[in-house]
């Protein structure tokens, strides 16, 4: 099968060394800072095409794409070539010779194949499918070579025809409650992790700007002299900016999850955490069991180990932290009014655009009367310190140590 490998500019060795000899030779692409991606096939040959378009791509990084982008291009063309080396579609030609002459007779077939393994989306189909037609119009440029042919494309002579795999619809939010958020935590074994996924529904942050907090990213200790402050203001420098840019955002953080990190941070467990001094500002504000940082795979990974203990629903995903926090700041007491509530969330969402946060206006009537009666709104400080004495787990009851359940 294809294989696509990436090494981004920071793990790039520096120099190579003859075992023989002890002689290093330094390495020309130690200096650069962008990411090399690298797609072979079963026999580790390199598919030359599409690794002159991945590093086309890799080299506008920071300037009209992502890193995140390129990678998730890379991975569309990884599952397509594998799709051709399994089904052997042109079986006595190369990868190469045969991505220049796809129709769309192939990418239909792809699409039904991907739809007969399952638990594959439309929105996947068709990112997937975009990766792939954007590959295919670079091939027809010049600096793709001109090996194919406009007139050629499998989305017609004018490459307009619709894309064989429809785009999801936006889905509804998921309405979350104070008490499937407990159910939740719970059910995780460590205070880090409780501690982590209640920031992540207290503030809104998506997961891979929760795994990125650093120390100085908090509001400083004297906040917490001063008892009138409920909320206080925490500056995200999140990843959804213009072509990768970390772009800012202010979101509120109660003072109950603060104090609940401030005792998170005065555990064993954190403060003598191998790679860091106990005060480094650059040391992440969460740290897995083991001590080491979080990677947005893990933390999702570990998150569905305890949606599937607590029973709180399969589907349950972080990103449904979100949805909760929402409709919490819509059901709470902030602000004047309704439209006041619906203005912070869209703030400590970190949505461009009202509309997008109107989203969450989609629910029963009678649940939104329920939200913005006078009588039925939550003080969000109080949810908040509610459920953290619900769950807070001290460190003598930690139930997993270093990543491993004990037996």
């Amino acid at each position: 099968m294809a294989k696509m490998i990436i090494v981004e500019g920071k793990n790039i060795p520096k120099e190579i060394v003859i075992s023989s000899t002890g002689e290093a030779f330094p390495l020309s692409y130690a200096n650069q800072k962008r990411m090399i991606v690298s797609l072979s096939d079963k026999n580790g040959k390199t598919i030359r095409h599409a690794n002159r378009w991945l590093s086309y791509l890799s080299k506008a990084v920071g300037t009209s794409i992502s890193p995140k982008t390129v990678e998730q291009y890379g991975r569309s063309i990884e599952y397509f070539c594998s799709w051709l080396e399994q089904t052997r579609q042109y079986p006595n030609i190369e990868i190469d010779e045969a991505l220049e002459i796809i129709t769309r007779e192939d990418v239909l077939e792809w699409h039904e194949h991907q739809l007969s393994k399952g638990r594959v989306g439309n929105s996947t189909l068709h990112s997937r499918e975009a990766a792939l037609k954007a590959f295919l119009s670079w091939l027809t440029s010049k600096e793709g070579g001109r090996v194919r042919e406009i007139a050629d494309s499998p989305w017609g002579r004018t490459n307009d025809l619709n894309y064989v795999a429809r785009r999801g619809h936006r889905k509804s939010p998921k309405f979350i409650t104070p008490e499937h958020i407990v159910q939740l935590l719970n059910s995780m074994h460590n205070e880090c992790e409780r501690c982590m996924f209640h920031t992540q529904y207290d503030t809104g942050l998506r997961i891979s700007e929760l795994i990125g907090l650093k120390r100085s990213d908090l509001p400083p200790d004297s906040i917490f002299r001063d008892q009138g402050f409920e909320f206080i203001p925490l500056c995200i420098r999140g990843s959804k900016g213009r072509a990768g840019s970390p772009k800012e955002r202010i979101t509120l953080i109660s003072r109950a999850v603060l104090n609940r990190i401030r005792k998170y941070h005065n555990s064993v467990e954190y403060r003598l955490a191998e790679a860091w001094k106990i005060n480094d500002p650059n040391k992440p504000v969460f740290l897995t069991a083991n001590g080491r940082p979080w990677s947005t795979r893990n933390a999702s990974k570990q998150f569905k180990s305890a949606v599937a203990r607590s029973n709180v629903g399969g589907e349950f995903s972080t990103h449904w932290m979100r949805h909760g926090t929402a409709f919490s700041i819509l059901g709470s007491d902030i602000g004047k009014d309704y439209e006041d509530r619906m203005l912070t969330a869209q703030q400590m969402l970190g949505h461009s655009h009202l509309g997008t946060t109107e989203i969450y206006t989609q629910i029963s009537p009678a649940l939104l009367s329920k939200l913005t009666e006078e009588g039925s709104r939550q003080n969000r400080l109080h949810e908040a310190e509610d459920i953290r004495k619900a769950t807070f787990l001290p460190p003598l009851k930690h139930r997993e140590k270093r990543g491993h359940r004990n037996a």
